[in-house]
């Protein structure tokens, strides 16, 4: 695993820029606002339930952090020392090509990105999000960061909307007006403050803003969920027979979570070497020789 360099590290494009930095430091902000200001109302403070909807929170929270850090410093180019050795022992020469951006001869399953300006191992896709390419070394961590995502948005989205619309009625309120209003309906509340010119105060933009961008955060990462399983990455086309589905898909999950792929799930920062270096691999070979050897195992 190789790292980038930090004066590649931030972005070039300005939308990536924008989410660059909105992601550092605008989740870390929705997470305070959810941890001690929702969470309070919900539960009782160190109740069980409590304590469990912070440990989730925090694991969720510490998971979505860590995947997309390591997401961002995971060097997904190609290794020119390893395309040194592959082309040294000439293996699937055929299916190399050159490149005419980089100049080299690129193996199969690597495409050149214009806005990164490398070569990439397996390049899946350019992510606006981490503003690089998703590739071989880095596609186990925008798996995770995109699932723990989803995740996190879902339950917020959920705990926010009974916190706003069940304990508080539909709006958030914490500032009193300064002329009382007849009675604390919410109609009449309105029209008092709308003939004293009273804006919303900051708790309402700022549950309004949070609320809008948990929306958008599921939609987005559903969008590309849906994507990435729609283009097949997770399973590949497979036409032999009397080969089980599960080993094909946990062929497939091993391919990018590596060797302690059990495991990987509990932070971004658990190592799990990869089987293979990226430049020959070839599913199909690869779980057809995994399956029959299994089967000479079973049937000897």
């Amino acid at each position: 695993m190789r790292f980038r360099s930090l004066k590649n590290i931030w972005p070039k494009e300005k939308l990536e820029q924008f989410l660059f930095l909105f992601i550092l430091c605008g989740l870390p902000a929705i997470y305070y606002v959810l941890m001690e200001i929702i969470l309070p109302e919900l539960s009782d403070y160190w109740s069980p339930g409590y304590v469990f909807q912070l440990l989730l929170g925090l694991f969720l929270f510490s998971n979505v952090m860590s995947n997309y850090v390591m997401c961002i410093l995971v060097d997904p180019s190609i290794d020119p020392k390893l395309m040194k050795n592959q082309l040294v022992r000439g293996q699937h020469s055929e299916d190399w090509h050159e490149c005419d951006k980089c100049g080299i001869l690129a193996p199969p399953r690597s495409r050149h990105c214009r806005k990164c300006g490398v070569c990439v191992l397996m390049r899946d896709h350019h992510c606006f999000f981490t503003g690089c390419c998703i590739g071989h070394e880095n596609y186990r961590y925008f798996f995770y960061f995109l699932i723990y995502f989803f995740l996190s948005c879902m339950i917020s989205l959920t705990s926010s909307s009974i916190f706003i619309y069940v304990l508080h009625g539909g709006r958030y309120q914490l500032f009193m007006l300064t002329h009382p209003a007849p009675n604390s309906a919410y109609f009449n509340s309105l029209i008092i403050r709308i003939i004293y010119f009273k804006l919303p105060d900051i708790y309402e933009l700022v549950f309004t803003l949070v609320f809008v961008l948990l929306w958008i955060g599921v939609c987005v990462a559903t969008y590309v969920a849906y994507d990435q399983w729609s283009r097949g990455y997770f399973c590949y086309d497979f036409e032999l027979q009397n080969i089980p589905f599960d080993r094909k898909l946990r062929r497939n999950f091993k391919t990018f979570l590596g060797r302690r792929m059990k495991w990987t799930w509990i932070s971004g920062f658990v190592p799990s070497q990869l089987d293979h270096d990226g430049f020959d691999l070839d599913p199909d070979n690869e779980r057809v020789a995994d399956w029959c050897s299994e089967t000479t195992i079973k049937d000897g």
